[in-house]
């Protein structure tokens, strides 16, 4: 699978910033300001991979945040981008 940059790097700022606090849907968008499209595509991969999961309190009241293998994952990327 090739990967979109603007897609890997939108899926690696969710990580460090769910890593500082949870965000819901919302915030996310405003933060990152990439598309909805670009967003959703991120957060569902995200998901699927188990790297955050979704704390649903309702629909406007949900947000995300990062699991312990998300945030492995971001050290790791954090490690290989010292390269």
């Amino acid at each position: 699978m090739i990967f979109d940059k603007i897609w890997v790097q939108t899926m690696y700022n969710i990580l460090t910033m769910l890593e500082e606090k949870p965000l819901n849907y919302a915030n996310l968008y405003k933060i990152t300001k990439v598309s909805h499209d670009t967003l959703q595509k991120s957060i569902r991969f995200l998901l699927e991979k188990n790297l955050i999961k979704k704390d649903d309190k309702g629909h406007k009241r949900s947000s995300y945040i990062v699991t312990d293998d998300g945030k492995r994952y971001s050290r790791l990327l954090d490690e290989l981008e010292k390269f």
